[in-house]
């Protein structure tokens, strides 16, 4: 791998924060495309047709998240571009400023991939498209995060395709639990890990009064 992968961010218009709490906002979306890019390339590697409930349903959900994963293709970055980053830095020290000025996205994306991982590493996961519509419901709605720049979210309902499940629960029961219900909890853990993961800003600056001795 040469420095020109490592610095593709993998979008043609990335939307960058200005503000470091937006970048936990740009993190999740991280999450979210990353999310939606892996779950439909491995649809598309065993030919399979998700579905819930009516054909209309299905099709209602499946094209929203295609279309999501599509805009945010466009305007943000996916996991690639930061494993790449991190694992470059070590060999091309030129790369230590942009490391340096993506480090809160990663530390953000981080926290939420840990807590991913932790929870399922003993069973597999499990309709993870309702995972990412869950965590963006609840960072929009709940949380009230202002979505401002990425105004393509404006355009989709989360509480009805939410609903959508929800109407198909017993669709959803496995080992006599509701796999549903276990997302909604995960998604509520993830946002959480999210919201109160602090980043620390470390300054390389030396004070007036030390520079004078």
């Amino acid at each position: 791998m040469d420095i020109s992968e490592i610095i593709n961010e993998n979008c043609q218009k990335r939307i960058k924060p200005q503000l470091l709490r937006e970048v936990k906002t740009e993190a999740l979306l991280v999450f979210a495309r990353t999310a939606l890019e892996r779950y439909f390339e491995r649809l598309d590697e065993i030919e399979y047709s998700p579905s819930v409930g009516t054909d209309e349903d299905s099709v209602y959900i499946y094209d929203t998240l295609k279309s999501l994963r599509d805009d945010l293709q466009t305007c943000v970055v996916n996991v690639d571009y930061l494993i790449n980053l991190v694992q470059g830095v070590q060999k091309y020290p030129q790369l230590s400023k942009l490391y340096q000025q993506e480090l809160p996205l990663i530390e953000y994306y981080d926290v939420m991939a840990r807590k991913v991982s932790a929870y399922y590493e003993d069973k597999p996961a499990f309709i993870p498209e309702f995972l990412v519509i869950c965590v963006l419901s609840n960072w929009i709605h709940e949380e009230e995060k202002s979505i401002e720049r990425y105004s393509f979210l404006k355009g989709i309902d989360f509480l009805e395709l939410m609903s959508k499940f929800e109407q198909n629960r017993d669709y959803f029961q496995k080992d006599g639990e509701c796999k549903l219900s276990e997302i909604y909890d995960l998604s509520e853990r993830i946002v959480k890990k999210l919201k109160d993961k602090k980043f620390k800003i470390k300054s390389n600056r030396v004070s007036k009064t030390r520079k004078k001795r």
